[in-house]
């Protein structure tokens, strides 16, 4: 069955207004079979694809096939009932490396691009491929329509997941058919990587499973797609009196991997497809080629012992009888399979090599394995994943062993990504909640060598405490260097006993640069509320003890709350953290980017694992200069930017700008918000002089 997309208004709109309730979408496009859910209220509810009985095995009960027939004009570019082996189709999820145009080095990891890329010059065939999109995204809109009437709901916002590697330009292509689709606004559009918005909804509901025990300060989630293989680690800030009310948060950059059992399959289909040609001198008919791969993914959940040495493989060449044979022989399914998962495996075994390195040098107590997807369910993948958590010594659960209880098995990452979107908090909402604001210093060292630096302070003077103005004095050299970091959980873990930040338990808000030599004083205000909010930096400074105090520029730092890390960064949605003027570059050698806790990168390789070759592009939210390490259980956020012009105080003419960089997550809108400056104009700086004025300072 073809679909025709409805005429229907966007899904905010319907009906009468003040008679709907918000609801909140989750979309997960996978490698064979698309999901997407609905979460209100607490309350889940699965979109159903009612034709999917009469699917192939890809596709499980309720699933929408992300199958696109994109190759031909023959029929229709989408078929929601079911599939046509007569003609050749690729995967909606594929589709978007070509609509992106993704950089050579993703695509060595994905040979199953390859045939789409070789035509990405030709605008009508990529026409055709944002066509595909639409059409399946219409299916789905056209049920969600329908259930929001029956309902009586409006879709307030909506969390598309991604694998980690997908750059801006796959947001921005993404973004837009599913605002054209669903007649959305941009704003409402939020990003989760697969592994991250799982994981949100494990903690939420499956905690118990997770960790029985409430012991793990550190869970490092594996998902193994048919496309690659996503990570992140959390951590997590237990409240040991109410076990129920801990928080988690990521712990550093994601990760990932081409690879999985989508790539397996393509690697059985291109010997099948050099084998033809080979013999027969021409490619094989998409249904011959369909034909090959359907008896080669009854192997697919066998174990290795179980698959017989050979599957022979009979196809008719013409109507007088004649044939032809091909075995398909365990041997060969074996390489294929080691094409297409030895790198995420690989990746896999470098990351939990670190992750053990981490618990050996005390950064972290306590770490737990999670591994999930589909291709996770292979024998010789769960078998692979034992053996490395066993070998390092890290305890490893697999979630199909969980009680899930979900409609639908497979929609349980369309069903997190909804609900990691309906509990989007505001940033007073995050301040409120006990978070703290300090001020870092890295003391530059010697007269000797003057460019040299000595690690970041282990702690950070306190600025804001929740609400709270809090002030900080520094005896200020040349060379010195500042930036702010955040506890999300200050208060918690008894922060009003303290006046300083921990840097171990803090991550990284944004690199200030250095200030001239001298006193310096320093105090955080709020401005604004819920998300519109900003952090008012009010400095002044003098030369010598004897010297009188003067103002100095006003920082002034727009700040949003990511939902996908769980904390709040500098910029706004629909901007990046380039659009501000902060200060002064890094010197050189400088890791600004890096966690507040900071380590060498001896502290986490292993010499017996070595960090597998990476051929893509960074990871998704990262920028492409941060080559920085796991340090504490925070991310970080701010950027590297060597080789800038110097300048020797924060608002002077020459004051840098980052390039361009990909914003942090969770982005709203094609627009790009106005440049802002941080620093005030001259009749704000007027009205900062006279807060400053009014300070009250103990001495000098």
């Amino acid at each position: 069955m073809a679909y025709r997309r409805s005429e229907a208004s966007g899904l905010s709109s319907q009906g009468v207004g003040s008679e709907l309730q918000d609801a909140y979408l989750g979309i997960d496009i996978g490698s064979h079979r698309t999901r997407a859910c609905i979460w209100h209220g607490g309350i889940e509810i699965i979109i159903q694809n009612k034709y999917s009985f009469g699917l192939e095995s890809n596709c499980y009960a309720g699933d929408f096939p992300s199958n696109l027939y994109v190759f031909d004009d023959s029929g229709p570019v989408y078929l929601i009932d079911r599939h046509d082996p007569s003609r050749q189709s690729v995967s909606a999820k594929y589709v978007f490396y070509a609509l992106a145009n993704a950089s050579d080095a993703l695509l060595e990891q994905y040979p199953s691009v390859h045939p789409l890329m070789a035509r990405k010059d030709d605008q009508s065939f990529l026409e055709r491929l944002r066509e595909g999109v639409v059409a399946l995204l219409s299916v789905l809109q056209d049920l969600i329509s329908t259930m929001c009437l029956r309902k009586r709901l409006r879709i307030a916002r909506v969390g598309l997941t991604i694998p980690v590697q997908w750059t801006l330009e796959f947001e921005d292509v993404y973004r837009a058919l599913v605002c054209e689709v669903f007649g959305l606004d941009t704003r409402s559009i939020f990003f989760y990587t697969e592994t991250e918005a799982l994981a949100r909804y494990l903690f939420k509901f499956h905690s118990h499973e997770l960790d029985p025990d409430n012991r793990y300060d550190s869970i490092a989630f594996f998902d193994f797609g048919g496309h690659n293989m996503n990570g992140c680690v959390f951590g997590v800030a237990r409240d040991e009196d109410h076990p129920e009310a801990n928080s988690f948060f990521r712990a550093g950059k994601p990760f990932g991997a081409g690879g999985g059992s989508e790539q397996w399959e393509h690697h059985i289909g291109e010997w099948f497809s050099r084998l033809w040609t080979e013999v027969i001198g021409s490619p094989p008919p998409p249904e011959h080629r369909e034909d090959a791969l359907s008896r080669f993914r009854i192997q697919k959940g066998r174990k290795a012992e179980d698959v017989p040495e050979k599957i022979t493989l009979t196809f008719a060449l013409d109507d007088e009888g004649s044939s032809w044979r091909v075995n398909l022989t365990r041997k060969t399914i074996e390489e294929a399979w080691r094409k297409g998962l030895d790198r995420p495996l690989d990746k896999a075994q470098h990351e939990i090599s670190r992750l053990v390195k981490m618990e050996e040098n005390d950064r972290i107590h306590a770490a737990l394995v999670v591994v999930s997807g589909g291709t996770a369910r292979n024998p010789a993948v769960k078998s692979r994943m034992l053996e490395i958590c066993e070998r390092r010594g890290v305890p490893v659960v697999f979630t199909d062993d969980f009680d899930i209880h979900i409609t639908y098995d497979s929609a349980k990452v369309a069903k997190a990504a909804a609900f990691a979107v309906s509990e989007m908090l505001t940033v007073e909402q995050f301040l409120g909640r006990g978070a703290a604001i300090g001020l870092q210093m890295r003391q530059a060292v010697a007269k000797l060598n003057p460019k040299a630096h000595q690690e970041w302070d282990q702690s950070a003077a306190l600025v804001l405490d929740g609400f709270d103005a809090r002030e900080a004095t520094f005896s200020v050299r040349r060379n010195d260097n500042f930036r702010l970091i955040c506890d999300p959980f200050f208060q918690r873990l008894g922060g009003d006993q303290r006046n300083s930040v921990a840097a171990s338990r803090a991550y990284d808000v944004v690199y200030l640069g250095t200030r001239s030599q001298g006193q310096w004083k320093f105090r955080m205000e709020l401005e604004g509320s819920n998300d519109d909010v900003i952090l008012v930096l009010m400095q002044k400074y003098k030369r010598n003890r004897k010297a009188p105090w003067k103002a100095a520029d006003t920082l002034r730092l727009p700040v949003y709350f990511d939902g996908n890390s769980g904390c709040i960064q500098v910029g706004d949605r629909s901007s990046s953290l380039d659009e501000l003027c902060l200060g002064l570059p890094p010197q050189p050698g400088d890791t600004a980017g890096t966690f507040a806790y900071e380590a060498e990168e001896s502290d986490f390789s292993d010499p017996e694992d070595p960090e597998p070759e990476e051929s893509g592009d960074q990871p998704q939210h990262m920028t492409d200069h941060d080559d920085s390490l796991m340090g504490t259980a925070f991310r970080a956020i701010n950027v590297n930017c060597a080789n800038r012009s110097p300048a020797r105080s924060p608002g002077h003419s020459n004051s840098w700008r980052p390039r361009r960089m990909k914003p942090q997550h969770s982005l709203l809108g094609d627009a790009r918000a106005p440049r802002v400056d941080p620093y005030a104009t001259a009749r704000a700086k007027k009205m900062a002089q006279a807060a400053v004025d009014q300070w009250e300072f103990q001495g000098d």
